[in-house]
């Protein structure tokens, strides 16, 4: 119960918070570790290729957001596509540390359907809510890491249609690995896009070119660099949003 009211609390302080972020421009929070984190400080750029990077500058630390365009969109981080990144480094008593949703090995956290095969048979019923109802799934070959389990949904033919679900994470994949659904005919591939210890989503929502400004959402999981030990070994960022920070002068890279 006492858990349960703590989450309440959580969610009413952060919910007065989003609030406020809105009457204070340009505005940049989310939470760190369960604990708010605002920025003193936000500022975006634009590349001479189209990239947009967003800093945002607390007391002793920064995060830093980057896409590879000012399109309104989801941007996956963590996957071999660098330029879809999110960053955290702080310095605190000379102690300095540095986190990024690098690609690294590690349990699966996102899959993208390659191939679609031909001979499997379903794992999951489309209820009329829209939601699935999955009873079974497939094991899969290949890869640099093992024990990856997923549930599918295929059409009349056989053929694979969606990967509903990871059922199993499994251990030691990279992003970028391409992976075999067994049985069926072998010949249903998947990607892994990124991993459970380094993964996350950057969400542009508006992008002003008039008045230049941008706005959006994010969260992340991002690894320690350095493997120094003095900090730990993931941060986490859930519910951060940014409103209406604005785009600086074009800037060469």
């Amino acid at each position: 119960m006492k858990r349960f009211l703590s989450l309440f609390l959580i969610a009413l302080a952060f919910s007065s918070c989003q609030e406020d972020l809105k009457s204070n421009k340009p505005g940049f929070q989310a939470m760190k570790d369960d604990l708010l984190w605002r920025a003193n400080d936000a500022r975006a750029s634009i590349s001479s290729n189209g990239e947009l990077t967003i800093e945002a500058l607390g007391e002793y630390d920064q995060v830093t957001l980057s896409t590879h365009s000012t399109n309104e969109g989801v941007y996956l981080l963590g996957t071999t596509y660098t330029f879809d990144s999110a960053t955290y480094d702080s310095n605190f008593n000379d102690l300095a540390l540095s986190y990024a949703t690098n690609p690294v090995a590690g349990p699966v956290y996102n899959v993208q359907l390659v191939t679609n095969g031909s001979g499997y048979t379903s794992d999951c019923d489309l209820q009329t809510n829209g939601q699935y109802t999955c009873n079974a799934s497939h094991n899969t070959t290949g890869g640099t890491g093992s024990g990856l389990t997923v549930s599918i949904t295929t059409d009349g033919n056989g053929a694979v249609t969606k990967v509903v679900r990871v059922v199993s994470r499994g251990n030691g994949y990279l992003p970028g690995d391409i992976v075999t659904v067994t049985t069926g005919d072998l010949n249903c591939k998947v990607k892994i896009l990124n991993v459970q210890t380094s993964n996350g989503e950057i969400e542009i929502t508006d992008y002003d070119n008039i008045n230049m400004t941008v706005s959006g959402t994010f969260k992340f999981n991002a690894v320690n660099v350095d493997n120094n030990p003095f900090g730990a070994a993931v941060v986490n960022f859930q519910y951060g949003e940014f409103y209406q920070v604005p785009i600086l002068p074009f800037a060469k890279k």
